[in-house]
């Protein structure tokens, strides 16, 4: 870095991208050119004598001014506010569009090549000519001075609301662009000239925003004020974008004046007046925006006017009717009186904030049609509603009439607390409704539809949860509240909503519509289930149902297909969720106090079915590497140098979860493969060495508890995979396999799960486990006549597991996670078998009764809240089974297992074996 306390002089070309600081100046000299990357901050101001000093930062040239004699090159974004004087010119390069806000005075000129130079100071720009190439942006209150400004080919200069130009000469070349912004407060020449040279397109805004009304004469704006005549003309003139030719509401034209061509004029008249204006065109409702993508915003009121329904006319408008068409979006702003109806036949019309339909009793009606849409922001229509598209409503919109729903009511927000209010009676004629809401408890916040009159008919509910963590309910959130007879059948999506452990549905209760979360049954005490401890957010997602307001609350992006409208924020940007600390997370799991202050009633949440489905993935993985000696080797083997062997297996298992809520039943099935690839012996103990892998696959059902009304649901989902492990094996008696013995083995698993949330959701992820086992027995043999013997094992084994799962978002923005965990497993039992013979031949059937201890359940997070298996810590195994020889090398055993334990745990399986000894 350079410090600064003098004067730096540099006179050399290239990059300068040193630091600079100080309370110095910077010179440059010579004439090549310089750039300064820096981020710099001396203050003692900047001098260029010669060359051209190119700054791609706003901070390059330090705080102070800034003294231009030859060229200064700005290449960056933001605002530059150093203030720049000398006889040097301002060249604006790159892409980016950059800000000039001080008092400038150098009069070099300026010169825009490249992205867009925005001038918010009247001074800006010097007093030198102006070049655009690009994009100039006149954007402050007063008159700008210069003296030539020249709009190139492909180049934008745009005069904003509230400013003015004046120059020796104007010249606009071929394909260039004026854009004027038009206000009330326009009361002279927008842009005045010595001579004016005219060409490219003319595009005018600000023609709706007019807040005068338009049943006085038509607007008459003077554009254009030269000293000397204007002999050329635009050749295209635009209306916000829009071919003026192609704007059927407005009647707008510009022109040089035919008593003084010293003067461009701009007219304007609304077609809804135009028989009161005299224009030339008739009267008529019709607004036709045709491109998707175009808006436009009327703040004048439109009221009836005397229209005749003059057969000679090509409009038979009578006076008091509005028609949408096309694509684009009508904006009203004001406050409508007009008494006829309003049909929306195409794209969108939107009332911003206040705005109003129809006086307070009339009975006229919108008419929405299929792929139209139609709403408002703090809006009010006094009529009827016959809605085949969609209505959307932002913060408060209230119908004072019927409302017949054939399509969809849509939230326009992305956050809760929007209100449409009916006043009237609704009808659902197989419609949908779209909220948002944040479940948690009875105060969450939610959107709400008030009908004030009666409901009938069905209508589906959607619900988009907003940041909710859910929490247990006791009336539930209303999100439907009917003041009269509700008759009406509403129903929820899919039948429920999930949010992280929770299961909401739909009830209606004293005619009203609540969602709920709690079940039918009373719990004993709540456990198992770990509430969040910090109401961290959930990421929702989207599934249709949101719609985002854009940041100018200007216009509204219709749909490609008419079946969603973006309407606009009228305040703006609408304010994002904080990090989640003011929700209230779900208490402990214990009582719930009524809001009337009555006696305490606790109160069980229902679960989301699919909890069963995680967890039951979890524990088949698990429970599908747990294997014994005799599961692999089968009864009283013996070999000489060695084997090879498989395995199938298949069963069922039953358990439950969160204290009895959850059922959950897999069918599971296994294939393993192993062979031994070293062995060792002394003659009298042996070791051998062995590779072992399997194929598994198990199938989940999972069922939730019942809710309060009665609903219950399911889940399943699947888990399949491979394990590769390694085994080894020492017997105190090689031959015989008597006395003691220790096997012990090592297994990794990678399994894919997947889980359907009864068609609300459907995941898909990975899993691993390692598994560490080690066992040891005794052999007891007591010789029977024939060479017949029975044998008795004590065995004892523990094994060590490590389960991780990835960590899920599903399609309702739920969180699951906390699937990595550590258990452990031991095993005290004891086996007999038998060795009988029968002249060659032998079998050996068996039984084994075995203890199982548990340390840890199956357990997952969802969003903050922990549930687990209800898996008993202990557990009773019963094993019986025969193997037969089927000559001195191979052997093949058939084995029947089963398990039981607390909680409605049980545990059935087949398996068989085959193992050929070399």
């Amino acid at each position: 870095d350079v410090t600064d306390n003098a004067t730096l002089e540099l006179n050399t070309g290239g990059d300068f991208a040193n630091n600079i600081g100080g309370t110095g100046s910077v010179v440059k000299s010579g004439d090549k050119t310089l750039t300064l990357s820096g981020t710099n901050s001396y203050t003692g101001g900047t001098t260029i004598n010669d060359g051209t000093l190119v700054a791609t930062s706003v901070d390059a040239l330090g705080s102070g001014d800034v003294t231009d004699n030859a060229t200064l090159e700005l290449n960056t974004s933001g605002t530059f506010d150093n203030v720049i004087s000398g006889s040097g010119q301002v060249v604006k390069s790159g892409d980016d569009a950059l800000t000039l806000s001080g008092a400038n005075s150098y009069t070099g000129g300026t010169t825009i090549s490249g992205g867009t130079l925005v001038a918010s100071n009247v001074e800006a720009l010097g007093s030198g000519d102006i070049d655009n190439y690009a994009s100039l942006q006149l954007n402050a209150s007063g008159q700008f001075v210069t003296a030539n400004l020249t709009t190139h080919d492909n180049a934008t200069t745009a005069i904003g609301a509230g400013s003015a130009l004046r120059a020796n000469t104007l010249t606009q070349e071929a394909n260039s662009t004026l854009a004027v912004h038009l206000t009330d407060s326009n009361s002279g020449a927008i842009v005045t000239a010595d001579r004016a040279n005219l060409g490219g397109t003319l595009d005018i805004t600000g023609i709706g925003n007019v807040t005068k009304s338009w049943t006085r004469d038509a607007y008459s704006y003077t554009l254009i004020d030269t000293d000397s005549a204007i002999d050329s003309d635009f050749a295209q003139f635009t209306v916000a974008g829009i071919d003026a030719k192609q704007v059927d509401f407005l009647t707008v034209d510009g022109r040089v004046n035919a008593d003084d061509d010293t003067r461009y004029d701009v007219t304007a008249s609304l077609s809804w007046y135009a028989d009161s204006d005299n224009a030339a065109t008739n009267a008529h409702g019709t607004f036709t925006l045709s491109e998707q993508g175009h808006s436009f915003t009327l703040n004048t009121a439109l009221t009836d006017v005397d229209a005749t329904l003059n057969p000679d006319s090509a409009t038979y408008w009578d006076g008091k009717s509005l028609i949408k068409r096309g694509a684009g979006t009508l904006t009203l702003g004001a406050q409508n009186t007009y008494s006829g109806d309003t049909d929306v036949q195409e794209g969108a019309l939107w009332l911003a904030e206040t705005a109003t339909i129809g006086s307070a009793g009339s009975a006229q009606a919108v008419n929405i049609a299929a792929n139209a849409a139609f709403g408002g922001h703090n809006a009010t229509v006094n009529g009827h509603v016959n809605n085949l598209g969609n209505l959307y409503f932002v913060d408060t919109f209230t119908v004072n009439g019927d409302v017949v729903n054939s399509s969809a009511m849509i939230s326009g927000s992305d956050q809760p607390n929007n209100t449409l209010t009916i006043a009237g009676n609704y009808t659902g004629n197989d419609g949908h409704l779209y909220l948002n809401t944040q479940l948690g408890d009875d105060s969450s916040p939610t959107d709400k539809l008030i009908v004030t009159g009666d409901t009938a008919g069905s209508t589906t509910l959607h619900i988009t949860n907003v940041n909710g963590l859910g929490a247990k309910t006791v009336n539930g959130i209303e999100v439907i509240e009917v003041g009269g007879q509700s008759d009406g059948d509403f129903t929820l999506y899919k039948g429920h909503v999930d949010i992280n452990a929770w299961t909401y549905t739909l009830k209606q209760d004293g005619g009203d519509w609540y969602l709920r979360s709690e079940s039918d049954d009373v719990p004993d005490d709540g456990g198992e289930v770990t509430p969040p401890d910090d109401g961290g957010d959930i990421t929702p997602p989207d599934d249709g149902g949101e719609v985002t307001p854009p940041d100018d609350g200007g216009e509204v992006t219709p749909p490609d297909d008419g079946g969603e409208v973006t309407p606009p924020d009228d305040d703006g940007e609408v304010t994002p969720p904080d990090d989640g600390g003011d929700i209230t997370p779900p208490d402990d799991g214990g009582d719930i106090t009524p809001p009337d202050g009555g006696d305490v009633t606790p109160v069980a949440p229902q679960y989301r079915a699919d909890i069963g489905v995680y967890l039951g993935n979890q524990w088949m993985a698990r429970n599908l590497q747990m294997q014994t000696l005799y599961d692999r080797e089968g009864s009283q083997y013996r070999s000489a140098d060695g084997s090879i062997w498989m395995r199938f297996k298949a069963g069922k298992a039953e358990s439950q979860a969160v204290n009895g809520n959850v059922d959950i039943d897999s069918d599971y099935s296994q294939f393993q493969l192993g062979g031994d690839i070293l062995t060792w012996s002394d003659g009298a103990q042996s070791v051998t060495v062995g590779l072992m892998g399997s194929y598994i696959n198990a199938s989940t059902d999972s069922t939730g508890n019942r809710g309060a009304d009665g609903s219950q649901f399911s889940a399943n989902g699947s888990v399949d995979g491979y394990n590769l492990g390694l085994y080894a094996t020492w017997f105190a008696d090689a031959q015989s396999h008597r006395g003691a013995y220790i096997d012990s083995w090592y297994q990794y698993g990678a399994y894919n799960n997947s889980v359907d949330n009864d068609g609300l959701s459907a995941s898909r992820y990975d899993s691993a486990a390692h598994a560490v086992s080690l066992e040891t027995g005794y052999r007891y043999d007591i010789a029977l006549s024939n060479r017949n013997t029975v044998s008795l094992t004590p065995q004892a084994q523990v094994t060590w597991q490590r389960y991780s799962a990835d960590t899920v978002i599903d399609d309702g923005g739920t969180r699951i996670s906390g699937q990595n965990d550590d258990s452990w497993t031991t095993r005290l039992g004891v086996r007999v078998d038998g060795k009988l013979y029968k002249e060659s031949g032998r079998i050996q059937p068996f039984m084994e009764v075995n203890w199982l201890h548990a340390s840890d359940n199956a357990s997952a997070t969802f969003g903050d809240t922990k549930v687990s298996q209800d898996l008993p810590n202990d557990r009773v195994e019963v094993k019986v089974g025969i193997q037969a020889n089927v000559s001195e090398r191979l052997s093949v055993y058939a084995q029947a297992a089963g398990q039981k334990g607390k909680n409605d745990y049980g545990d059935a399986s087949f398996s068989l074996n085959m193992r050929y000894n070399w």
